[in-house]
């Protein structure tokens, strides 16, 4: 038997055992977990442990404990390993840095790999949108009710309709992604208001696709890998510079699958580039004679794939940018760096775990006095809306972005 045939016959008899050796890249985290020192600091900061308790989500420690027995040990935990959101605050008070989010990762991939009916059944109509569509949600049947539907919406907000572009060797390709493509179209709409407005050279893609995040967090990485390789193909084609975002789930993914993929371009989030590329001096003036509206006092969330994936940095320029604006008050919550519970894809199978999670913001939400809430992410608006409405809440919530937009003077 030759080195080939020898590999071989092993990577068999490991897939007969339900074993998946792990990748080079994989290391790291992996490795990461030998430094533990079990000194729980991970469990008292842990959203999801203080939102339904240890009985309910045993917390991360247990989650990285699984990486030391043998692999089939992870299908235990697999009622665990789904309720985590990914928040990674774990992983940023660790003192020894133990990369529990890409733990949780790994453990996911490898029970989808091998034990697919311990996933929970609510992510695999994730998955079917997914390989359908390339999409994480169902596209509009009907273009025309999609375009009335978005009018609507523009029409409420004040905001003007700028026609798509679609060209080659733009400076700057914009990426909605998939949320504010099919759902929150209001959210694409704003950021063409302001690229547009600054006379960015932008385009955007001919057709929209999926960056692969939700398909990684379900745990199904060849799904993950097609997509990541489908959009890079069609990035590479339009030959931009900057990849400019308005989601932070695909602001930190697609910085993670541009450097493992090789795209040799930046992804950064919208709020980034006006504070990096446009200026603040040059947002103050453009706002000097704002539209017609009343004073309002906001408070802010922060997306945890923006604080803890990607930099904090980008919600300081959040801050800057509303404290900019004429006729805006700010206050921050008290919960600014707590999870919205909407990460993770928990809310598909377990809403009571991912409502229960976003309670906390909803308390500080309430004690800061607001009239709105705004935050920088799709997701985290659609979640901390649907539960303070629930609760008969009076705080509006918005998109920062729809919220910037709203503040410029139209274009002559």
């Amino acid at each position: 038997m030759n080195e080939d045939e020898a590999f071989e016959y092993a990577k068999s008899t490991l897939k007969e055992e339900r074993i998946t050796p792990y990748h080079p890249h994989e290391f790291e985290a992996v490795n990461s977990v030998e430094s533990c020192i079990n000194c729980g600091l991970c469990l008292s900061h842990c959203p999801v442990v203080a939102a339904v308790g240890i009985d309910r989500f045993s917390g991360p420690r247990s989650i990285a404990v699984e990486l030391s027995r043998s692999p089939p040990e992870f299908w235990s935990t697999a009622e665990i390993v789904y309720l985590c959101t990914g928040c990674g605050t774990c992983r940023e008070v660790c003192p020894k840095n133990v990369d529990i989010p890409e733990v949780v990762n790994l453990i996911r991939a490898r029970i989808f790999e091998h034990r697919r009916d311990l996933v929970p059944k609510g992510l695999y109509m994730v998955r079917e949108i997914l390989t359908k569509y390339n999409l994480a949600f169902e596209p509009w049947e009907d273009k025309a009710e999609k375009a009335e539907s978005r009018d609507m919406r523009l029409e409420r907000l004040g905001l003007p309709f700028v026609q798509d572009k679609n060209l080659d060797k733009a400076e700057v390709l914009f990426y909605p992604g998939c949320q504010a493509e099919e759902r929150a179209q209001e959210v694409r709409e704003a950021a063409k208001v302001i690229l547009d407005y600054f006379d960015v050279d932008y385009t955007l893609l001919d057709e929209m696709s999926c960056c692969g995040l939700p398909a990684r967090l379900i745990g199904d990485n060849e799904t993950a890998r097609s997509l990541a390789e489908q959009l890079k193909e069609k990035v590479m084609r339009l030959g931009t510079k900057t990849v400019v975002t308005t989601c932070a789930g695909c602001t930190s993914n697609l910085s993670d699958i541009s450097h493992n993929y090789d795209w040799g371009i930046p992804t950064i989030h919208i709020l980034e580039f006006l504070v990096e590329e446009i200026g603040l001096e040059r947002m103050r003036k453009a706002m000097d004679k704002p539209p017609e509206l009343t004073e309002v006092h906001v408070t802010v969330h922060d997306p945890c794939h923006l604080i803890k994936h990607t930099s904090r940095q980008i919600m300081e320029h959040a801050l800057n940018i509303l404290r900019a604006l004429p006729s805006v008050r700010v206050s921050e919550s008290e919960a600014y760096d707590s999870c919205c519970g909407g990460g993770g894809l928990v809310a598909y199978h377990a809403s009571d775990v991912a409502n229960a999670v976003v309670k906390e913001n909803m308390k500080a939400i309430q004690k800061t006095g607001a009239d709105r809430l705004v935050t920088p992410c799709p997701l985290c608006t659609a979640q901390i809306e649907s539960n303070l409405f629930k609760a008969g809440s009076s705080v509006e919530v918005d998109d920062l972005t729809v919220f910037i937009a709203q503040r410029l003077p139209k274009k002559r």
